[in-house]
Order: C-alpha cells, then sequence, then structure tokens
C-alpha cells in the first residue's frame, strides 16, 4: 500500500512539473493580471498593429500607383477617398479588435482554469 501512494505522488508530482517547465509559465504570466486588464491591453496592442497594418499598406498601395495617383488627383473627389479610407480603416481596426478580444479572452479563460487545475493538484499532494 505504501509504495502505491508513493507512485501516485510520483505520477502526480510530474505530471505538476511537467505543467511547470510547460505551459504553466505562460499561465502564470497571464493569471499576474485580471481579466479585463489582461484582453483590454493585448486589445489595444492588436489596434495599434492593425493602425500600423493599415497605414503600411495605404503606403505600399501609393507607392506602387503614384503615377496613376498623380494623374488623377485633379479629377478624384478627395472627401469621398478619405472617407472610403476612414472607413476602411475603422472596419479594419475594429475587426482586429474583435477577433483579438475573443482570443485573448479565450486563453484568459484557459489560462485560469489551468492555473486552478494545478492548484487542486498542490492541495492534492498536501493530503497525500
Amino acid at each position: 500500500m505504501k509504495e502505491q501512494i508513493d507512485g501516485d505522488k510520483v505520477k502526480l508530482m510530474t505530471r505538476m512539473a511537467s505543467f511547470e517547465e510547460n505551459e504553466g509559465k505562460e499561465a502564470i504570466r497571464i493569471c499576474n493580471y485580471f481579466r479585463s486588464d489582461y484582453v483590454c491591453l493585448n486589445v489595444v496592442r492588436a489596434i495599434v498593429s492593425a493602425t500600423v497594418a493599415y497605414f503600411l499598406i495605404i503606403a505600399l498601395y501609393v507607392y506602387y500607383s503614384i503615377d496613376h495617383l498623380l494623374q488623377e488627383i485633379y479629377t478624384m473627389d478627395l472627401m469621398a477617398t478619405g472617407r472610403k479610407l476612414v472607413t476602411a480603416y475603422v472596419i479594419f481596426a475594429g475587426a482586429f479588435g474583435i477577433i483579438a478580444y475573443v482570443v485573448y479572452s479565450f486563453r484568459y479563460d484557459w489560462a485560469k482554469k489551468h492555473l486552478n487545475d494545478y492548484n487542486y493538484a498542490l492541495r492534492e499532494l498536501l493530503n497525500m
């Protein structure tokens, strides 16, 4: 009977050590934040990244078609073009924000669940 209890302890401690070495570090880092803070911080990062990406895409488009744009600049409706660009930006950044919200909410919930499982295993180990 004593060997089986020790075997169970070894299995539990091995599983816990594996968690600590692999995904445990990330789960602990994530759970140091409140859920709303973690999600909000990463949504803001995603929107900033989306903004940079959007302006890089626009800059590449302008660079690629500069000759056409310079020929058409006097006949273009600049206000309508500006509205289209702003609308496209809002849609682009909004989509990034929504996707980031879903992804980082899922990651936080995953980390919280696994950290709770780890804490339960710690309590179980103490009771052995």
